[in-house]
């Protein structure tokens, strides 16, 4: 279903929201859009921190040929049935462009390509200051809800405590910085974390020549077709990480060079919509794996274990050491068989909430009653 399908449907009803202009400390204005419940409202404030790259308050995507989904919407209706607020905003230099698809956005990629990690932490807390100015929620808990690299500028803006938060949710945890992450999504290991669901039957890690030639057309179709041979580069009889390592080893080397002779549009065109100082800035700004384990706060992670943006094992460290050092304010969900987005996609198309949006919409809703002492992977959802 499209989105409009899912409103005509009932599946998703209509949410009214209020546009805000925010002055940020320097002399940028900050778009968003704030959606309140109608009914049944729990004072309680989500924030979204969005992820690399540019973002609008709205995020419209078209999803193959026809189907289009404000990713937004469905956030803030699926909160505002549970009595929660829910805030989203454009990133710096980015506005709403209702006609030019896939990305319905405009962007000025020159200013856009000089932001740093350290702006868009600034961005954020100015954000939580105004909005907590707003006699409606001046008795909200605010929870920062961070997606991917928005999960490092929100645990950034919770150790500085320039402004009140009260909790984090955060998912698709990259543990390391950004540039490490990258070489991480060009080892192989991403390329198997997608392929082994099609193909790995036997589900030992690898994929054999049978494994893959009786796998499904249009699975092969996602590798451009290529025959067994083609991917097996190192000859030993298996597709494996070591196979996609060699294989992506030239397109790593040529972001490796662009970033390193600042060739924003290589990047932007050819890879992603940042520019090399963001990805340069982000080696210099401490990674979540060490970061996260001393808040103080609570912090609620989810991550699929078909993530193939970020590892799962990250995360999987993060809460070892927690547990190590005795922190009783992390709780961890390890979702099986959900990729980055923990399946929003399924959701968009289909209008059924996948398990872990729906354990994570659950967790919020639940707050702050449900604080139980956690630490370790919730057992409802294991390893």
């Amino acid at each position: 279903m499209t989105f409009s399908i899912l409103i005509a449907a009932g599946l998703l009803a209509a949410q009214p929201y209020e546009m805000l202009k925010i002055q940020t400390a320097g002399t940028e204005v900050v778009v968003g859009r704030l959606s309140l419940p109608s009914v049944g409202f729990k004072n309680v404030l989500v924030i979204d921190v969005p992820g690399s790259g540019p973002n609008t308050y709205e995020n419209r995507r078209r999803i193959g040929r026809t189907t289009e989904v404000r990713y937004h919407d469905l956030f803030a209706a699926e909160f505002a049935r549970r009595g929660v607020a829910y805030f989203s905003y454009n990133t710096r230099y980015t506005e709403v462009d209702e006609t030019t698809p896939p990305t319905f956005d405009r962007v000025d990629k020159a200013r856009f390509g000089s932001i740093t990690p350290e702006e868009r932490t600034q961005d954020l807390e100015d954000i939580v200051r105004h909005l907590r100015k707003d006699p409606r929620l001046a008795r909200c808990q605010v929870l920062l809800l961070g997606w991917s690299e928005g999960s490092i500028i929100a645990s950034l803006v919770a150790e500085r405590k320039q402004v009140p938060i009260d909790a984090l949710f955060l998912a698709g945890v990259p543990a390391d910085d950004a540039y490490s992450t990258i070489l991480w999504q060009h080892s192989g290991e991403a390329s198997m974390i997608n392929l082994r669901k099609f193909f790995d039957t036997d589900k030992d890690g690898r994929i054999t020549r049978t494994e893959y030639e009786s796998g499904d057309p249009r699975a092969r179709a996602r590798v451009g077709n290529k025959t067994f041979d083609d991917l097996d580069v190192n000859q030993d009889a298996v597709l494996t990480a070591d196979d996609f390592r060699l294989i992506l080893k030239p397109r790593l080397q040529q972001i490796l060079s662009a970033v390193e002779r600042q060739d924003d549009d290589w990047i932007w065109t050819n890879f992603f919509r940042v520019g090399a100082r963001w990805i340069q800035q982000h080696r210099e700004v401490e990674p979540n794996g060490t970061r996260i384990p001393r808040l103080d706060l609570p912090v609620f992670l989810f991550h699929g274990t078909d993530d193939a943006n970020c590892p799962v094992q990250g995360v999987i460290d993060i809460g070892n050491t927690a547990r190590e050092r005795g922190r009783t304010n992390l709780r961890t969900f390890i979702v099986p068989d959900h990729d980055h987005s923990l399946e929003f996609v399924s959701w968009a198309v289909s209008g059924s909430l996948p398990e872990g949006l729906k354990i994570l919409f659950d967790q919020v809703e639940r707050w702050p009653t449900d604080l139980r002492p956690i630490g370790r992977p919730s057992q409802a959802w294991p390893l």
